[in-house]
């Protein structure tokens, strides 16, 4: 209940709807009230902008490369491969650890319809470059022999990243991917694209790799 001090026409401290009447140091003041659904509104705005802030710095290297346009296959999708690459990347791969974070084996540098790759593994080979090597499980479903080798190599220390998308195939079983001296703790996948690059596998995390 607020109170009035000088009549009618004066000023009045206390609270009246969302308004708060208060006086100091001789002056007569009002501010609005603090609502609890504000402060609730703010932490969720707060968080939302912490995920697209770490969304946007694991994606800025692969900006304007065209590589998602050909990694997340469209089917049917009218959106852009960089929004699909976004769309997964904050839909099942950010924690809040308390803050947001990357959990870099949720992460998906390539999504699709074709089988992914089996038995996937990465080390760093006597040049320093990353060789990936993995199962071939041709005409398993979609799977064919000439499916391109995607590989992506994320450094979160300086957020940069290498990528390709091999001439190796499936059926080839291994693939190297160039650093060009690179160094530093690589967070690594690995996918495979149709020969006409229209489709794609989902993407497999092979680890953390010390170069």
């Amino acid at each position: 209940m607020a109170r009035v001090i000088n009549g009618i026409n004066g000023a009045f401290t206390g609270k009246v709807g969302t308004v708060t009447g208060y006086t100091r140091n001789g002056g007569d003041f009002m501010r609005s009230r603090h609502r609890l659904t504000d402060n609730v509104k703010s932490k969720a705005r707060v968080a939302q902008q912490q995920k697209i802030t770490v969304c946007n710095e694991f994606t800025k290297p692969f900006s304007g490369s065209g590589f998602f346009n050909k990694s997340f296959a469209a089917n049917g999708a009218t959106s852009t491969g960089y929004n699909r690459a976004t769309s997964a990347i904050m839909n099942q791969a950010i924690i809040q650890n308390p803050a947001a974070a990357l959990s870099y084996p949720l992460v998906l540098v390539s999504r699709g319809m074709l089988p992914t790759a089996v038995y996937a593994s990465a080390l760093v080979d006597i040049d320093g470059n990353i060789a990936f090597s993995w199962a071939d499980n041709t005409g398993t479903g979609t799977a064919k022999k000439d499916d391109k080798v995607l590989m992506v190599a994320y450094f979160p220390e300086s957020k940069e990243a290498v990528y390709k998308i091999s001439e190796a195939t499936r059926k080839d079983c291994t693939a190297i991917l160039q650093l060009n001296s690179k160094k530093g703790i690589a967070e690594t996948w690995i996918g495979f694209v149709s020969a006409d690059e229209t489709n794609a596998a989902d993407s497999v995390h092979t680890g953390s790799i010390l170069l």
